[in-house]
């Protein structure tokens, strides 16, 4: 069955093309609404709190929907560059499924957490900071709706993650499509704008969240993406966060 239907998404350019449209549209879309759910609920259950940042302007929800709207696109155009790879047989696909899926996906995140920091770092230099990082920091009080909102560059950069995988090993399809799954969540958490585990010190691994929304306020430091360790590291943490 999975063979059967990406067969026919890497068959054309096009299929591709329209597939993953369609697909980071449903992703986005029932990930960032289900996440406002579940937000409401523990605000009013569990007392969750906002972080500190008070700096949403006029109008940055619509703003954020549009540049995701971009990025998605982006992201689509990425897909025949990847229906090209599978056709011309430089990447690989196993359609098996099996226990090796779960080891897979724990490379995978772990490999999106390395791509992510240093394509983040990338993203701080001068040049790009100052021409395609600055479109997402335009929110600096992040939001639900932040997640994907990027320049066209940055997209196009953040979405090459899924490239280097398929190069080298014949990944399993459910292990790559978890991929873009488990980014989105993990970057709607970082972008939600709560304090979660509000008891914990910042540098606790649990903070991603917070760690995130003092990224945003302050514009530099914690470059990592749900990891703390590769902000230490490399001393990149945000100091007096506390």
């Amino acid at each position: 069955m999975l063979e059967a239907i990406f067969s026919w998404v890497f068959e054309t350019w096009y299929n591709a093309f329209l597939a993953l449209l369609v697909f980071f549209n449903v992703l986005y879309w029932s990930v960032t609404g289900i996440g406002i759910l579940v937000f409401r609920y523990l605000v009013r259950k569990r007392d969750l709190k906002k972080v500190a940042n008070h700096h949403l302007y006029t109008g940055q929800v619509k703003k954020e929907i549009a540049q995701s709207m971009l990025s998605i696109f982006v992201f689509s155009l990425q897909g025949i560059l990847i229906q090209q790879g599978i056709s011309q047989g430089w990447f690989q696909i196993s359609y098996e499924l099996n226990w090796w899926l779960l080891p897979q996906i724990i490379v995978l995140f772990f490999w999106n957490e390395i791509h992510f920091y240093f394509c983040h770092a990338l993203l701080h230099t001068r040049l790009m900071m100052r021409y395609v990082h600055k479109v997402h920091h335009q929110s600096k009080e992040p939001t639900v709706f932040s997640t994907f909102s990027f320049h066209w560059i940055e997209a196009f950069l953040l979405g090459s993650v899924i490239a280097f995988p398929l190069l080298i090993f014949p990944f399993q399809i459910l292990a790559i499509l978890s991929l873009p799954v488990m980014s989105l969540i993990i970057n709607l958490l970082g972008h939600c704008n709560y304090d979660f585990f509000s008891q914990h010190a910042p540098e606790h691994l649990l903070k991603f969240s917070y760690r995130h929304s003092m990224h945003h306020q302050k514009g530099k430091g914690n470059l990592g993406f749900l990891l703390p360790w590769l902000d230490k590291i490399f001393n990149t943490a945000v100091k007096n966060i506390s």
